[in-house]
């Protein structure tokens, strides 16, 4: 065997951590790509849309740091041109590529997707919907490993990501789904357990005053429209506090988003156990028997 010939055969080498850069208008969609991405052990950097991003990506060139190699960007930002920023990335650092993502209107279409593609982008993906979760994170995760031949998908890391998540939007429904249907049974009236019965939102002659805002009691119709936009792209609801996109939930088995927002109950007087009685020095003490053993 020829000298070195046996380090060239076996020689391994580790590939270098691949960097992800995603910037999103919407903070819990770029949060969803986090947690996506680092399931399949890339690095992610998460920063808002807003400022200059091919200027930022300039001075990173400049300072002798990693560029990142894929860049996730909302096509819907309003202070960034997608296009302009993906035919200027394809002439200036053409190894970095960028994938537009959108989410708040209509599914990307073919048509929309090779211009894109014609623009400089990678990809035109479509945001994570509530109802598209599981199948537009899953697509995604592998149109992101495909382009940069990432070696495998880590299908459980992605599931556990895709399932906690999906939890968490259960936990947070809207509002309105809460309000009592037409005919609805006695409903209860205070915290001492008595009911009484439930008021008919329907009137007389059939008609809904829900379906009606003119005709509805005060405060009815305030109460059936939504309460606010969707979860998915309400930035309140995210910097109250999603913990658990990562495996921190899983661990510590976290089945509902409401132990993670919610502060325990306060005892009150009532509920807390008498104090017992002393026993006297003249009182024999009772003995007490179980299976034999006397205590």
């Amino acid at each position: 065997m020829a000298k070195g010939a046996f380090s060239r055969r076996y020689l391994i080498v580790d590939s270098p951590q691949k960097l992800a850069l995603v910037v999103q208008a919407n903070r819990l969609q770029g949060l969803i790509w986090q947690a996506l991405l680092r399931s399949q052990k890339l690095a992610v950097i998460l920063e808002p849309a807003n400022g200059d991003l091919s200027d930022c990506i300039s001075q990173i060139a400049t300072a002798g740091l990693t560029l990142p190699d894929i860049i996730l960007l909302d096509a819907e930002a309003p202070e960034l041109n997608p296009y302009d920023f993906s035919r200027w990335c394809r002439e200036a650092f053409p190894t970095i590529q960028v994938f537009l993502t959108r989410c708040r209107h209509d599914q990307v279409s073919e048509t929309e997707r090779r211009w894109a593609i014609q623009q400089g982008a990678k990809d035109f993906l479509d945001g994570f919907q509530r109802d598209t979760l599981m199948s537009n994170g899953a697509n995604n995760t592998k149109r992101v490993l495909t382009s940069i031949d990432h070696p495998f998908l880590d299908e459980k890391s992605l599931l556990m990501v895709l399932l906690n998540v999906r939890r968490q939007l259960a936990t947070t429904g809207p509002v309105a789904a809460a309000i009592p249907r037409a005919g609805a049974g006695a409903i209860k009236a205070n915290g001492n357990g008595a009911n009484r019965q439930g008021r008919q939102l329907g009137t007389g002659n059939g008609v809904n005053p829900a379906a009606n805002p003119a005709t509805a009691p005060n405060g009815l119709a305030a109460r059936q429209a939504p309460s606010g936009p969707d979860v998915l792209n309400d930035i309140g609801w995210v910097a109250s506090g999603l913990k658990s996109l990562g495996n921190r939930g899983n661990n510590q088995g976290i089945d509902s988003g409401d132990s993670l927002f919610m502060a325990p109950p306060a005892l009150k007087a009532a509920d807390v156990p008498p104090a017992k009685k002393p026993i006297k020095d003249d009182q024999p003490v009772p003995l007490r028997r179980y299976r034999g053993v006397v205590y």
